[in-house]
């Protein structure tokens, strides 16, 4: 019986395409271990380890079959990536040596110029896709960079031979095809680097989730507040949060009341009044008042962590189609050796072809089919579509359900800060009994002293035509009312609670407790939302 199983991830460098990972994988279940995934888009294994194994134990694994493990306290951002460099490199040589079939000059065509120039774009190409090939090969699952590299060694392989047994004749320039090589490396690497970038680009969205929890903290010990950072808050810590402030972890409030903007979590875009005992969620904001909190959850057990951790583990649930790609790709790379060789071998001995003319066309079958769509496309697709979703505060549990969504007849939308701006402005205004300005300038006077968005969104509206006026005894009842002295006056602006009626408004503004006016709210729908719905009904 297996005791105390533990999930660990790692982060591997080094995969080229789905086989890379397929490998990694079968190689970990071989070895015993449970539970194992290896994502080729993120880079990351992960599996259950119990008491006989460790996490040093399966990166030496992983490394050994020829990846590198990337720590996660030495991962530095890096301006340009080794597969960037590696293709500048290989550029730099493959277009003077792609140039002889351009320009007449005769010193292009010199086997020596040739050979020195191919000679570090191939040396490159055993470095990457030559050490990514045999790697797979240790795997048993062959992957993409085993026909990059068979294609491109033949064709310098080849040319090496026709340079030595034919060099000096005119015959030799048939058996030349060093431009070949550098161009399958160089044009395979222009491929890589564009799905590194793609992917790149999308994987910032979950770093920019991270970073959202990312603050300083104000932690209350004995007395004396000290600021420390979120990683060493600690479960019972209690925090100081002020208003204007991200609450670093999930918590209970102690005492206190604010009211907390948490739209990146449910997408409400009216901040929430909270109090004594309500439960309060790290990365939220508060825009209004000052709270002592309690640390109830930290690190990965947090709400915030734990949207993290479900949109990286998004790219497992692969839909259908990669299930079925994946299959394919297993054992795609032997099929299209084995249909290469006999491109090569009935083209030469059957139909009589020359060797070079047959060897060619040997090579045109690996090298068209590098990369595999199968392989990477949908992969790809998956993970730019879920990070791009990510981006835009669309969190999508995986792959498979992208490849629902195709098939569902009805969508739920909430109202307020989705299909509308969150931005309130006033539908309705009557003043009864009093002078309708006098009202609004009174309203603009003491709303000025509230945080709620509404109160925003009234000294917004009422502000031109406005003058100061002195106000005393000013009480806020955070989500219910404010009021204010004027004179001997005593005024409060407050929803339903404050006033019984049989009509239906939003506010009320009351005089030493006389209806003197009501209101009425509208949020607007946001640009474009229309198009929005009439394309999801097609």
């Amino acid at each position: 019986m297996r005791s105390n199983l533990e999930k660990i991830k790692i982060q591997v460098e080094g995969m080229t395409c789905t086989n890379c990972a397929t490998g990694i994988k079968k190689h970990l279940i071989n070895k015993g271990l449970e539970d194992v995934n290896v994502n080729f888009s993120t880079g990351e294994a992960s599996c259950n380890i119990d008491d006989l194994h460790n996490q040093n134990d399966i990166e030496n694994i992983i490394q050994k079959l020829g990846y590198s493990i990337i720590k996660p306290n030495n991962e530095i951002k890096k301006k340009i990536s080794k597969v960037e460099r590696y293709f500048y490199s290989a550029l730099v040589f493959t277009l003077p040596l792609f140039s002889h079939m351009f320009f007449p000059e005769s010193f292009l065509k010199n086997p020596i110029l040739q050979f020195f120039l191919c000679l570090p774009v191939y040396f490159i190409g055993i470095l990457y896709f030559g050490k990514s090939a045999w790697a797979s090969l240790k795997t048993g699952i062959p992957n993409m960079d085993v026909l990059i590299f068979i294609g491109s060694s033949a064709a310098f392989l080849y040319s090496i031979y026709g340079w030595l047994i034919f060099g000096g004749t005119a015959e030799m320039h048939h058996y030349l095809f060093f431009e070949t090589t550098a161009t399958i490396i160089t044009l395979v690497l222009l491929g890589n680097v564009l799905e590194h970038k793609s992917v790149q680009k999308t994987t910032t969205a979950i770093r920019d989730l991270s970073s959202i929890q990312e603050v300083i903290a104000k932690i209350e010990v004995n007395g004396i507040i000290k600021e420390v950072n979120f990683d060493d808050i600690r479960v019972g810590d209690i925090l100081i949060v002020n208003s204007g402030d991200k609450i670093p972890t999930d918590g209970i409030i102690l005492s206190g009341s604010a009211y907390i903007d948490e739209s990146m979590i449910t997408g409400e875009s009216i901040p929430i009044n909270k109090n004594k005992d309500a439960d309060v969620i790290g990365g939220t904001i508060i825009t209004g008042g000052n709270v002592k909190i309690k640390a109830s959850k930290v690190g990965k057990d947090t709400l915030l962590s734990q949207i993290i951790e479900l949109v990286k583990n998004a790219q497992n649930n692969k839909p259908n189609i990669q299930k079925i790609g994946d299959k394919v790709s297993a054992v795609f790379v032997p099929v299209v050796l084995s249909i290469a060789m006999l491109t090569f071998f009935i083209g030469h001995y059957y139909f009589l072809l020359s060797m070079q003319e047959a060897l060619l066309r040997g090579i045109a079958v690996l090298v068209i089919s590098c990369p595999c769509a199968m392989g990477l496309a949908t992969p790809t697709a998956v993970m730019v579509g879920i990070g791009r979703a990510a981006k835009n505060g669309i969190l999508i549990k995986g792959g498979d359900s992208l490849e629902r969504l195709a098939s569902i007849k009805s969508i739920v939308f909430d109202k307020t800060g989705t299909l509308t701006t969150g931005k309130f402005i006033i539908s309705n205004f009557n003043a009864i009994n009093e002078d309708g300005q006098k009202i609004k300038n009174i309203i603009y006077n003491i709303e000025q002293h509230s945080s709620h968005p509404i109160a925003k969104s009234l000294c917004s509206a009422f502000k031109e035509n406005s003058s100061p006026l002195e106000l005393n005894n000013i009480i806020e009842e955070k989500g219910v009312s404010i009021s204010a002295k004027i004179d001997d006056d005593l005024y409060t602006i407050g929803s339903s609670n404050i006033h019984l009626s049989a009509e239906r408004h939003d506010l009320f503004v009351l005089k030493n407790n006389t209806l003197v006016a009501t209101l009425d709210i509208s949020d607007e729908l946001k640009i474009n939302i229309n198009l929005v719905i009439s394309s999801l009904h097609k």
